[in-house]
Order: structure tokens, then C-alpha cells, then sequence
């Protein structure tokens, strides 16, 4: 079936299902939002119907009332997750007051209330704590909050949130989690997406700078949870890792912060290597300084909060490289061994003897002589770490590098009414790192990044039983990586490359991340559901095959290079076992025959080759749609049944321009054959090949679209609910 005709009638399945779920729509975890729920009892255990219950936010201004059902229960569902006041009041009934009820991120609270007799004018104050368990109490999710006392207070390394997130069970220092890869992490800043939709979490480290599209600073981030198991339906994007953060949003209090961090080379001690080479200890002066402003616009109406960090690291990176020592950039290559030219053991073997005697028939080639001659007076030998010793050694050097970043957030909060909130997040970097050179004097790598983002969310309680969330956000990943060379590759290999031959990439990954979800109360249910949209872009410049490739690689000598010992064999020489392998990149380098030669070509659409330095310019693309639905009931106040279902379809990676093609039959049972061949030591040389693909060619994708993407939900959780009785 043709990719065209196939996404037709999957889109026709779920364009309704989505188009429900957006008209109709909370859940916590997917908007960044937490809720507080709980049961109202009198002195002898029977429930309180037509009780008045009421949260309110000092802070902000938010206040929300609602009344308990004929069950005793109430229900504030997606809401900012903040410190509340809770009022309770009831006729015959003394009025309790809960002043600081801590509700934090994806950690819905279920609390216990049982009201004494009395006079409403006469107040009860009750304490019902903060929540901290890693285990939740309303369903079966494991995972930390981490609040802003915990965020500031805990040390961290350049005031980077991502260094806390494993601090808790079940999280390696790799970000493996629960036993789950570390790119099955999914991380969401204010309920939208900001993974890095091409590497994921595979930078081998639980960081939030490499793993996230955005940066998450210290003073920006007002809490986060990291769920590691149990996942409800609304989280269950990825098989790792939900980590949920929120940013911080002004009050009706101005309050600021500011900072300045300094950390000097003075103190730190040389490395071993470098001691061992006579180089001295490599600077390291690092200053991290910012602030933080954020207060009312119009009290209880409006918020603002701005952030900036910047991060200036001025450093010194030890490069090791091996360069030709200054015989063999003479010409002449020394062994171990016995022959004419040796003496005690110690052979020496001239130029001259290689070009009358050695190897007659191509001799020493003049210009590598230079180029090795050049390299040994340049970076002379200063280590044995690197190289033989005999005829190649190591230099060791501190390259400078700096690093320069700038990292910008704010967020406005408006609140509409008392049913209606709005607010707005955009966050902006700019960073400049000045990569390590091969050699002092040559070109140095550099990287360029300046990635942005935004959501815009709006909260609607409309009406006491039913909270609907949606979020529009937008992420933009944008860098360049630039190479220290735009020219072939030539190099010695095992004895001298003048450059990195690094080659410079660019990559914007726009992403559109619509996500809308909707909660109903009825009677002890909790129905949630709703939809997730992302729209992903990879448009990228690589000069990566835009340049060939030339070495002198003894290993493309005849018999894997034994025809260069072979030639000092046939001069009367003998080499030690342990300098073979010396003398055949000597020989190799000192011949300056380009054995080991790649041509790279970059195609035009129409299949033409174009001209070398031609980049590679890509557009990459795909969609996600994500579809939920759960009930959670509230069979007892201490038995929570829980069942969901959520429905995933992740669209297969097209290139939008046409520049695709695929094989023609699958790989899989190319290498079946291969397989059954080799098991009777019979090679199989077939050719592979391939057709035009993808969308613009109407042609068959990389890989099948998978439609079966569904993910059951179902436990039962007993709790002790936290209580006041």
C-alpha cells in the first residue's frame, strides 16, 4: 500500500477521535498542573453533603469554591500548582481552615476533613502538611517533587536544575531510569514539549542542557516531579522517565533575586599527563551571574516574572595528538632489529638507503618530507602517551576554550475571572562555545546556538464538575556547529593529521506541540481525557560528504601492509615483533602514497552529483497524535480503581523536499540470505536496491506506519489518605 493511500485512511480514523477530544477538552502530568480533592465527614464517620469548600491563592488572587456531592467529596482539579488557603463550611458546623495546603506539580492531594459541631462563626484550624513521599497517594505513580526551597538550597553544579534530578530512587547519574533507556525520558516545561526531537536523552547523561531543547536555571523553576513508575494514561508518550516542570509566575508581593558566582583557576591542581609532559595546569575561570524580578502588573489581575542567567567560562582543554619525531621528517625511520644499518641491535635506515635499496621502484616523496618536517619542528614530540616512541610521538597541549551563554525567561499570568486563567511562557538562549584546535595556531571548532520557545495556556473551570486545559506551545532548537576545515581530508594515519577535518552542520528543529485535555466529576468518578498534537520539523545544512578524504594507511598496503616489512626483509633486514607495526606507518608516511582514498558526493533530486564543497540540505519531518481517556473512582476513601486507554500514532520520518529513497525489498530478508549463504561458507554479492520514497514520490516510507500503539491502564491503589481527623 502506497504511503499516500495509507495515511488517508489512518487519518480518517483519527482526525475524529482528535477533533473530539479538542472540542470537548485535566489531567495533571500533560498541563503542568496538580488538583486537591477530598472527603468531609462529621464527628461519627457519615459524610457532609452541600458543604461549602473553598481554595484561594494569597499570592495571586486565585480563588475557587465548589460544594461537596451527596458522597461528601470535592474536587479542585488543574490547577497551578501553589501553596492554598482551604475554607470549609457547613450549617450546625464549626468552619475549618486549612492555611497552607501545599499542592505540588503532578502530586494531586486527597485530604480528610471531619468537621465538629458547633457555631460556623467558630473557627478550627487544621495542618495538613506537605506532601513528600515519593509515592503518591491518589494513584500509583513513583516519582520526587523537588520545591523551590529544595531547588535553591541543594548544591549544584552551575546552578543547573538537571543536577537534581538524580537525587531519588531508581535514576542512575546516566539517566537510565527504572531500568529504562535514557532517551525514554520525556520532559515538558509548563505542560508542553521541549525533548530534543532527534537525540532524545542519548547524550549517555541525565542533562536537561543536552537532552531538552531549552534550559532549565535555578531561579526560573518554581518545582518539577520526576515520575519513574506508574505512569497513568495521560503520561504515556515514552517508556522512561516524566518529568514535569513549572516555570515560576509573579505574585502580588515584587519580589527579586540576584546572584554571582565565581569559580578562579587558583586552587585546582594539574592533571597527571600534563605533569608527566611539562605542561602546566590548564586554566579554568568560570563566572555565572543573573537575577530574577517578578511581581503584580495589576494586583490579583495580572503577574509578570522575568529571569536571566549568562555563564562566561574561560578554559583550557588538554589535546593529545601524535606527530612524526624529527628523524623521520629527515626521511629516516629507526627500528629494533638487525642489518646493514644497525648497530648493537639499534637499526637506522637513511633516505637515501630507502630510495636506492628499500623501495626502488617509488622512493621518498619530497612533499611529505615537508609536511612531516614541518609537524616535528612545530609540535616536537613531548610525551610517550601517544605514538610508539620509535618513529611517531605524542604532544600535548592546552587548548583554549571559551564558553558564553545567555539564558532569558519570563511568564505573565492573567487571571480572566475566577473560572478563567490565562499565561504566557517564552524563553530565548544565545551561547557561543569556542571549541579546541588540533594543533596551536590552527583553525578551532565553534558552536553557535540560540534556541527559543513559548506556550501560550489557558485554564477553564466551567463549572464545579467540569476543568477543561489547553496548551499551544511552540519550540525551536536552532545551532550550528562550525568545522575547522573546508577542504579534503589528507592525513598520515598513526603519525601525523594537521587538522580535525571537522565539518560544519547547521539544524533547526522547529516543534508544535497542542495538547488539550478535559476533566469530569461524577459522583465518585474522576473521567479524564484529551489529545496531544506535535508537529515536528528537522531542517538541516551538512557539509559532512561535501569533501573527499585521502590517507596514507599501511593497513591498504598489500596483505594488510606486510609487503612494506617484506621489502625491508628483502634488504637484509630483520625487525623486532614490536616494531613492526612503527615501521609500516613510517614507511607509509615517509612514501607519501595516498593508499586509503573516499570520495563522498552529495546528489541533486534528479540524482546528478554535485560539485565538491556542495552541502547536503535536508527537511526532515513528522507528526504525532496522541489520544486518552481514564477513570479514576472512587470505589472507598481509601480504595482508588483506576482504568484508561491511550491510543499513540507517530506519523514515519518523511523528507519533505522529495530527497528520499528506500530498498526496494526489506533489509531484513536481504540478510536472511546473506545469513543462509554464509552458514554453508558460500558468499552472497547481491545488490541492493532502491526506489524513490516518501510522500513527494508517492513512494513507500523508511518504515511501515505502526497503528497498533495502545496502552492499556488499570490498578487498584489502597491508600491512608492524609487526614485532619
Amino acid at each position: 500500500m502506497r504511503l499516500s493511500n495509507l495515511k488517508a485512511r489512518v487519518f480518517a480514523f483519527v482526525a475524529p477521535l482528535f477533533a473530539v477530544a479538542i472540542l470537548a477538552g485535566g489531567v495533571f502530568a500533560q498541563s503542568g498542573t496538580t488538583g486537591i480533592s477530598g472527603t468531609v465527614v462529621d464527628q461519627a464517620g457519615a459524610v457532609v453533603p452541600g458543604a461549602t469548600v473553598t481554595i484561594s491563592n494569597p499570592a495571586t488572587g486565585l480563588t475557587r469554591t465548589t460544594t461537596t456531592n451527596a458522597n461528601g467529596r470535592f474536587s479542585f482539579l488543574s490547577i497551578p500548582p501553589a501553596t492554598y488557603r482551604l475554607e470549609i463550611e457547613s450549617a450546625g458546623f464549626k468552619k475549618v481552615v486549612s492555611s497552607s495546603v501545599q499542592a505540588l506539580v503532578d502530586s494531586p492531594l486527597d485530604l480528610n476533613f471531619a468537621l465538629e459541631p458547633g457555631d460556623v462563626s467558630a473557627v478550627v484550624d487544621v495542618t495538613t502538611g506537605s506532601i513528600e513521599s515519593v509515592v503518591s497517594t491518589q494513584d500509583a505513580t513513583i516519582g520526587n517533587n523537588f520545591v523551590p526551597e529544595q531547588i535553591v538550597s541543594l548544591p549544584t553544579d552551575l546552578r543547573r536544575v538537571n543536577d537534581l534530578l538524580s537525587l531519588q530512587p531508581g535514576v542512575t547519574r546516566d539517566g537510565y531510569v527504572a531500568g529504562g533507556r535514557s532517551d525514554q525520558a520525556n520532559i515538558t516545561l509548563d505542560g508542553v514539549d521541549i525533548n530534543d526531537q532527534q537525540t532524545g536523552g542519548r547524550s549517555g547523561s541525565f542533562d536537561l542542557t543536552q537532552d531538552s531543547a531549552l534550559r532549565a536555571t535555578t531561579e526560573s523553576v518554581e518545582e518539577f516531579r520526576i515520575t519513574t513508575t506508574g505512569t497513568n494514561a495521560s503520561q504515556g508518550r515514552s517508556s522512561g522517565a516524566q518529568i514535569s516542570l513549572v516555570t515560576k509566575s509573579g505574585t502580588n508581593n515584587l519580589r527579586g533575586a540576584a546572584f554571582y558566582f565565581y569559580r578562579p583557576t587558583f586552587g585546582s591542581a594539574n592533571t597527571f599527563f600534563n605533569n608527566l609532559a611539562g605542561i602546566e595546569r590548564p586554566s579554568l575561570a568560570r563566572s555565572v551571574y543573573g537575577g530574577a524580578i517578578g511581581g503584580p502588573i495589576k494586583k490579583d489581575k495580572l503577574f509578570f516574572f522575568y529571569s536571566y542567567e549568562g555563564q562566561y567560562q574561560k578554559e583550557e582543554a588538554s589535546v593529545d595528538q601524535t606527530v612524526p619525531l624529527a628523524h623521520l621528517g629527515q626521511g629516516t625511520i629507526k627500528f629494533s632489529g638487525t642489518g646493514p644499518s644497525c648497530v648493537a641491535g639499534s637499526c637506522t635506515v637513511t633516505a637515501a638507503e630507502l630510495n636506492s635499496t628499500i623501495f626502488p621502484a617509488v622512493g621518498v616523496n619530497p612533499i611529505a618530507l615537508n609536511v612531516l618536517a614541518s609537524a616535528a619542528s612545530q609540535f616536537a614530540a613531548n610525551n610517550t602517551i601517544f605514538g610508539d616512541g620509535v618513529n611517531i610521538g605524542g604532544y600535548r597541549f592546552n587548548a583554549p576554550t571559551t564558553v558564553k551563554e545567555n539564558t532569558h525567561i519570563t511568564r505573565f499570568d492573567y487571571n480572566i475571572n475566577d473560572s478563567q486563567q490565562l499565561f504566557f511562557r517564552g524563553n530565548y538562549q544565545w551561547d557561543n562555545t569556542a571549541g579546541i584546535s588540533a594543533f596551536p595556531g590552527t583553525p578551532a571548532t565553534s558552536s553557535w546556538s540560540h534556541p527559543l520557545g513559548f506556550v501560550v495556556g489557558h485554564n477553564w473551570t466551567i463549572s464545579s464538575n467540569k476543568i477543561n486545559n489547553f496548551r499551544y506551545g511552540f519550540t525551536r532548537q536552532a545551532f550550528s556547529t562550525q568545522g575547522d576545515s573546508s577542504a579534503p581530508a589528507i592525513s598520515f594515519r598513526f603519525v601525523y593529521s594537521p587538522l580535525l577535518f571537522a565539518r560544519t552542520l547547521s539544524r533547526v528543529t522547529p516543534t508544535t506541540n497542542i495538547t488539550d485535555d478535559f476533566t469530569w466529576i461524577k459522583g465518585n468518578h474522576t473521567v479524564q481525557f484529551g489529545g496531544n498534537v506535535r508537529i515536528v520539523r528537522n531542517q538541516r545544512v551538512s557539509y559532512a560528504n561535501a569533501y573527499d578524504s585521502a590517507v596514507t594507511n599501511p593497513s591498504f598496503y598489500a596483505s594488510s601492509g606486510a609487503v612494506l616489512i617484506d621489502a625491508f626483509e628483502n634488504a637484509g633486514y630483520t625487525i623486532d615483533g614490536g616494531d613492526v607495526a612503527s615501521v609500516q606507518a613510517a614507511s607509509t608516511a615517509v612514501i607519501g602514497r595516498l593508499s586509503q582514498y573516499s570520495g563522498n558526493f552529495t546528489f541533486d533530486i534528479d540524482g546528478s552529483v554535485l560539485s565538491a564543497g556542495t552541502p547536503a540540505e535536508r527537511n526532515f519531518a513528522t507528526e504525532e497524535y496522541d489520544l486518552y481517556v481514564q477513570d479514576a473512582w472512587k470505589a472507598h476513601r481509601t480504595l482508588t480503581i483506576t482504568a484508561g486507554l491511550r491510543y499513540a500514532l507517530s506519523r514515519p520520518v518523511y523528507e519533505k523536499n522529495g530527497f528520499q529513497v528506500v530498498p526496494t525489498e526489506r533489509l531484513g530478508d536481504v540478510f536472511e540470505r546473506r545469513k543462509y549463504w554464509a552458514s554453508r561458507g558460500m558468499p552472497n554479492n547481491e545488490l541492493i536496491e532502491f526506489e524513490l520514497g516518501g510522500p513527494v514520490n508517492d513512494g513507500p516510507g523508511f518504515y511501515s506506519m505502526d497503528t497498533n500503539n495502545w496502552q492499556p491502564v488499570s490498578y487498584t491503589h489502597l491508600t491512608l489518605p492524609t487526614s485532619s481527623e
